[in-house]
C-alpha cells in the first residue's frame, strides 16, 4: 500500500497564469500598489442583458441541477451564433455546453485522444495546452515558427506523423495576438479533412481583433467538416470571466456525445445561473462586443507606444486579443527570473514567455485601464534601465532597484 501521489500529479504543473495573479492579488491584498498587467480577464462590465437574466432567474428562486450537455436555450443561443459567424448550420447534438471553453478542449481531448497519440501545436501557445494534452495520456507535439512569432502552414503539416490524432489552432493567439492568413487556415483545413486529423480551432478571441482585421472562417474551407471542432465561450468576448461557461460545436454526433459523457463523470452539469446569463448575453445587444475591442484597440496602441520607449526590445504589433508578447531578452533570457524581478522591485505582474513557449519574451496585457498600462511600463522602463535614480516614487511609496 502506499500514499503517494499519482504520475500524473508529480507531473503536471502548476498554471503560471494562475499563479502570477495569487502572487498579484496577494502583494494587493498586503497593501503593496501592484499593477497588474498579466491577466486576461477584462474590465469591461457584464452586459445588461446577461445582469438581468442573472437577477430575474434568481428571484424565481428555481436554480437547480441543469442538463448535462447544456440548457435548450443555451445550446439554442450557440446555434445562433454559430450559424453567424460560422456560415454553418447546426443541431442541438452538435453542440456541448461547458464550464468555460477550458472544459470544452479537455472533454475533447479526453474523448478523442489515445495513448501515445499526438496533438500538434504552434508555439507560442496557451500555457494550459502541454499539460492538458499529457493529462488526456496524449503528446504534445510543439511547431516554433522560424522566425517571428508565426508558424508556417507548412510546419505544422510537416510535424504530421501516422500518430498524430488532432491539431489544435488559436486565432488570434494567445499570447502574441497574431492571427493566420486565410491561405494558412484553408491549408490546415483541408489537409486536416482530406487526412482525417481532428482540427481544434480555439477560437476563444475571434471577435477581438483590431484595424479592421478579420478572423477566417474554418468552416468557408471545409467539406463535411466532421473533422472539425469549434471551440468558444462568453468569458473574453463579453468580460463574463465568473460565468465560466465556453462550448464546443462538431458535425460529428458520436464525439459531441463522448466529450458529454467526460462531462457527465465529472462536473455532472454547468451552472443554470451561469447558462441563463450566458443565453442572454449570446442573443442580447452586441453592441457591447464592438464597444469592448475599441477600448482594448485604444490600449494596444497606448501600451505599443509605451513599451517602444524601452531600449533593446522587440514587439510585434497584436492584431487581436488582449495581450503583447515582448521580446526583453536583451536584459533577461530567463523571462521566468526577470517577470520575479519586476514583481519584486517594481511591483508590475506580467508572464514569463517559457511559459508559452518562448523564454526571454514577457506577456503583457491591455485588458488594465490606461493609466495602469503607462504606469506600469514606467515602472518596468525604470527597473530595467542601469542609468535611472536607484529610487522610485509610487504614491507614498519609495521603491528601490539593485
Amino acid at each position: 500500500m502506499s500514499t503517494t501521489l499519482s504520475k500524473l500529479a508529480q507531473t503536471i504543473g502548476d498554471s503560471p497564469t494562475l499563479k502570477i495573479n495569487a502572487a498579484a492579488r496577494a502583494l494587493k491584498a498586503s497593501g503593496e500598489p501592484v499593477i497588474h498587467l498579466g491577466g486576461g480577464e477584462p474590465t469591461y462590465p457584464a452586459p445588461q442583458a446577461a445582469v438581468e437574466a442573472i437577477i430575474e432567474k434568481a428571484k424565481s428562486r428555481k436554480i437547480k441541477y441543469s442538463p448535462s450537455s447544456g440548457t435548450p436555450a443555451m445550446k439554442k443561443a450557440v446555434l445562433v451564433y454559430t450559424e453567424k459567424f460560422y456560415n454553418r448550420r447546426f443541431e442541438p447534438s452538435n453542440v456541448l455546453i461547458s464550464a468555460g471553453a477550458k472544459q470544452a478542449l479537455f472533454n475533447f481531448l479526453l474523448a478523442a485522444v489515445t495513448q501515445g497519440d499526438e496533438v500538434i501545436f504552434a508555439a507560442p501557445y496557451w500555457v494550459s495546452y502541454p499539460e492538458m494534452v499529457k493529462m488526456a495520456g496524449g503528446t504534445p507535439v510543439i511547431v516554433k515558427p522560424h522566425k517571428g512569432l508565426q508558424v508556417e502552414a507548412r510546419q505544422i503539416l510537416e510535424a504530421v506523423t501516422p500518430r498524430t490524432k488532432a491539431i489544435l489552432l488559436n486565432s488570434p493567439c494567445n499570447p502574441s495576438g497574431q492571427i493566420y492568413s486565410n491561405e494558412f487556415i484553408k491549408t490546415v483545413v483541408e489537409f486536416a479533412e482530406k487526412n482525417d486529423i481532428f482540427l481544434v480551432m480555439d477560437d476563444i478571441y475571434h471577435q477581438l481583433v483590431f484595424d479592421g482585421n478579420k478572423t477566417p472562417n474554418p468552416c468557408a474551407y471545409a467539406k463535411e467538416g466532421k473533422n472539425m471542432v469549434i471551440i468558444n465561450g462568453v468569458s473574453k468576448l463579453y468580460g463574463l470571466t465568473g460565468l465560466r461557461i465556453g462550448w464546443a460545436v462538431c458535425a460529428r454526433e458520436d464525439l459531441i456525445a463522448a466529450m458529454g459523457r467526460m462531462q457527465a463523470q465529472s462536473t455532472s452539469c454547468n451552472s443554470d445561473l451561469s447558462e441563463t446569463a450566458a443565453t442572454a448575453a449570446l442573443l442580447g445587444d452586441q453592441s457591447c462586443v464592438a464597444d469592448l475591442c475599441h477600448i482594448l484597440e485604444d490600449n494596444r496602441n497606448t501600451l505599443l507606444e509605451e513599451v517602444e520607449k524601452i531600449p533593446h526590445v522587440k514587439v510585434q504589433k497584436p492584431m487581436g486579443t488582449f495581450y503583447c508578447f515582448v521580446d526583453f531578452s536583451y536584459y533577461n533570457a530567463s523571462s521566468a527570473e526577470l517577470a520575479q524581478y519586476l514583481l519584486e522591485k517594481a511591483l508590475v505582474a506580467v508572464v514569463p514567455g517559457i511559459a508559452f513557449g518562448a523564454d526571454g519574451y514577457l506577456r503583457i496585457s491591455f485588458c488594465a485601464d490606461k493609466a495602469s498600462i503607462i504606469e506600469g511600463v514606467r515602472r518596468i522602463r525604470w527597473a530595467l534601465d542601469k542609468t535611472a535614480p536607484r529610487e522610485l516614487k509610487i504614491g507614498d511609496k519609495i521603491i528601490t532597484r539593485d
